[in-house]
Parts: C-alpha cells; structure tokens; sequence
C-alpha cells in the first residue's frame, strides 16, 4: 500500500504581530509567555518566532520540536501533543489490527473471515522498507504478504509503519487485512487489475473510517491518487450494489476489472450476510484556523469568514444551515447554529455534526 508521506510542514493557522506589548500568549513548544512581537498560530496554540525557526518538526503535524517529544528509528519526530496517540510499539498495532479486521467482519459478514485467521503483524520504519530515489513522493504505509504451500493452507504477514496516528494505522489495516482476503479467496490463476486490487482494499479502509465517523480519514482516502482514482468508482459501486456484489466478484467474476464486471457476474446473489452500516447522515461545521490581527480577531469556519456577532447562512454538501459567531477565543469559537440546542464550541480543526 502506498500513499503520500506526511509533508513535515508547519501548516499555522495565522501569524500576527503583537507589538511590543505582552499579550496572554505562551508558547506551546519551549512554554515561554506571555509573547510579544511575532506570534505564529497552530492547531495546537500559540508559537513564538524562535521556536518557529527550529530545525525539527514533528513527521504528523508539522510543530517545532521541543521538549517531550520522541523520535522513530529512521529519524522522524513526534511531538508531545501527538505522542499519547501515536503507534510505536508492536504490541499496540497488533491490537489496532485485530480492532479493526473484527469491526469489518462486522460490516462485511462473516465471509470477510479468513479462512486461515492467525497473521504476523510487525512496524516498520521509512528505511526499512520505503523505496530508494522514488521522485513522486510515495511510500508504503504498510505491506501484505500471504505464503501458498504445496496443500494450498495459508500462512499471513502483515508490516505497517511506525509513528503514525491509531485512526490513520486503523485504515492501513483494514487496507492490508483486505490484501490477505483477496490473496485467500481469488481463484488461482485469475488476474485482476493492480488499481482495482488497491482500489477494493481502500474502499474498506474507507467504510471502516466511515463506520466510525472519522471523516478526516475518509476524505483522506477519497483525495488519494494511489489507486488512479478507482477508490471513487468502488465507492459508487458499493453503494449501488452493496459490498457483497464486490466480494463475489473477487470470488467469481471473471474480467481483470470492473469495467466489464456486469458481463463477468451477471446476476450474482449475495454470498454474504452482512450489516450494511449507512454512512452518518449529518454533516459537519469545521473550525479551520483563526486569524488573528492586533485586537481584531476572525474566524474561518467552513470556507466563511467570520467575525465576533456577525451571521451567515453556510453552504453544507447538502443543505444551507445559519450559523452566528457568537465569541472568537484564544484557540475557539463559541457559536449558535440553527438546528442544534444551546451554543457550539469548536476548536481550531474540530468539526461538528449538523443535522
């Protein structure tokens, strides 16, 4: 499985400059404050214009390096606020593994079991297994590998990369458990299309982040060139066909992929009993950074800019929804939207439902 490397940039959500007088700001990486002159925002808070200038950034966020904070094998850094919630040891991704190879077979059915269930599962770091001298940018977040014998049993390798966030490890194995499915139930000697292959095992990387809401991850996936867009066209399939029509063609179909699939599995039944988990109904207003101008504070939320009382009517995929600005805080913003009781606090990059 490839994708596009965490870019180790800083993404602030705002510079200002604060004058010569302090202001309530501490830096969020060396813990000096309160802050005067440059002051540079992040998701995580406030950083002043020396530790912006550091030469280490954390590999998931992109923040200055400081104190607290741990590095992989092959160099990358993580930092405090990312730390609790990275994966660094085996043990753990094998339990993000299971957790996620058992939520599918709850979306899927029982017949997304492997008939040969036990798989080593190992980290791996960006030297260990990256390819040398690639020039678009890609590397593999992890790997599968299923051995054949003589008497056809199966034996399972899974490696993922280290370092990397629960939620985003959890969608590389549900990709690279798919691997281990298909390897298991596509008939020996069928050929099947390389972007299809990847295509069918994002797609359950996908309906695993759906199932759990992590929208972040699952636009992720969608934005993802690996599969030559491909992922797009079997998120359409499922949802026209259901997943079962996709594992029966892995099981019997007959074309390489899905372009010729209707003639390849005419009038298939569904092989497997599964729950199809709908995608969450409601959508999402999100906090996208503040900006931040002397005493003049403004608040980006879903592409709109917005100020302390004013109200706008915003844009969702489906429907338009008011929204006041009712307060622009230090890292939030305290709203009242239409449809939800009471008012809404967002922080910079957290989203909220909206029915």
């Amino acid at each position: 499985m490839m994708r596009p490397l965490a870019l180790i940039l800083f993404l602030f959500t705002a510079i200002f400059e604060a004058g010569a007088e302090p202001t309530n700001y501490s830096c969020v990486v060396c813990g000096k404050g309160p802050l005067h002159g440059r002051i540079w925002m992040s998701k995580w808070g406030a950083v002043c214009d020396v530790c912006y200038k550091l030469e280490n950034h954390c590999s998931l966020c992109g923040l200055p390096i400081g104190k607290d904070a741990v590095q992989t094998g092959d160099g990358r850094y993580i930092c405090k606020f990312d730390k609790p919630n990275a994966v660094l040891d085996a043990g753990e991704a094998r339990e993000v593994f299971t957790e996620a190879r058992r939520e599918l077979a709850g979306l899927f059915g029982s017949g997304f079991a492997l008939n040969y269930p036990e798989v080593t599962v190992n980290l791996f770091d960006v030297d260990y297994w990256s390819e040398k001298g690639r020039g678009d940018g890609l590397h593999k977040f992890g790997f599968s590998h299923t051995r054949r014998s003589a008497s056809g049993q199966c034996t399972h390798e899974v490696v993922m990369l280290s370092g990397r966030l629960r939620s985003e490890l959890a969608a590389t194995a549900a990709h690279e458990y798919t691997h281990l499915w298909i390897n298991e139930n596509c008939p020996p000697g069928r050929k099947l299309d390389g972007d299809t292959v990847e295509g069918i095992c994002e797609l359950a990387a996908y309906k695993l982040m759906e199932a759990r809401a992590q929208l972040e991850q699952r636009q992720r996936i969608l934005d993802n060139p690996y599969t030559h867009g491909e992922i797009k066209k079997l998120v359409a399939l499922e949802k026209e066909n259901g997943i079962a029509y996709i594992l029966n063609w892995v099981k019997n179909g007959a074309a390489e992929s899905f372009e010729g699939a209707a003639l390849a599995v005419p009038a298939l039944k569904p092989a497997l009993t599964y729950t199809n988990v709908p995608p969450p109904g409601p959508e999402t207003l999100k906090l996208a950074g503040l900006l931040l101008d002397g005493q003049h504070r403004s608040a980006v939320i879903s592409g709109e800019l917005f100020a302390a009382g004013e109200t706008r009517d915003l844009t969702l995929q489906t429907h338009r929804v008011r929204v006041r600005c009712r307060e622009i805080r230090r890292t939030e913003v305290v709203l009242e939207v239409d449809g939800l009781a009471g008012p809404v606090t967002l922080k910079i990059g957290e989203e909220r439902f909206v029915p």
